[in-house]
């Protein structure tokens, strides 16, 4: 299904017998937003990414400008997401910390609360085999 897919990197195989396997095409965060920003024309059809290092882009920003960055990645991701939609593209984006989900969605990091819910807006959680992922289609809800 295209769309986003939120999850913790422990729940990935090999880290789990019964894990998740990772998309084809691993990228960092910045990586994939600069990819994003500069035209899906050149992703081709079907591809599937495996997204990591969101919870450290948002950990090293300065906690008075995480709202303004979360933001900024939000509306990257939207301008993007018809495109990705037609292009039927799968997004895995992987999280080192902890993911919590209790009014809204946010990452356990190095101590800190880094809410990924203004990005990703409303999200679907599913259980696969005991393990929790998060969903997201690419026309964001905020």
């Amino acid at each position: 299904m295209p769309g986003y897919e939120i999850l913790e990197s422990r729940l990935l195989k090999p880290y789990r017998e019964d894990g998740i396997n990772a998309n084809d095409i691993k990228l960092g965060f910045l990586d994939f937003l600069r990819e994003i920003k500069s035209g899906v024309n050149d992703i081709p059809v079907l591809s599937s990414f495996m997204v990591t290092g969101i919870d450290e882009v948002l950990y090293m920003t300065e906690r008075k400008d995480r709202l303004k960055i979360a933001r900024e990645i939000h509306n990257i991701l939207q301008a993007a997401a018809s495109a990705l939609e037609r292009k039927k593209i799968q997004v895995q984006i992987i999280c080192k910390g902890k993911l919590k989900k209790g009014e809204s969605l946010w990452i356990d990091y190095r101590g800190e609360k880094l809410s990924i819910d203004l990005i990703f807006g409303s999200t679907i959680t599913e259980d696969i085999r005991g393990m929790k992922i998060y969903r997201a289609g690419f026309n964001l809800s905020t």
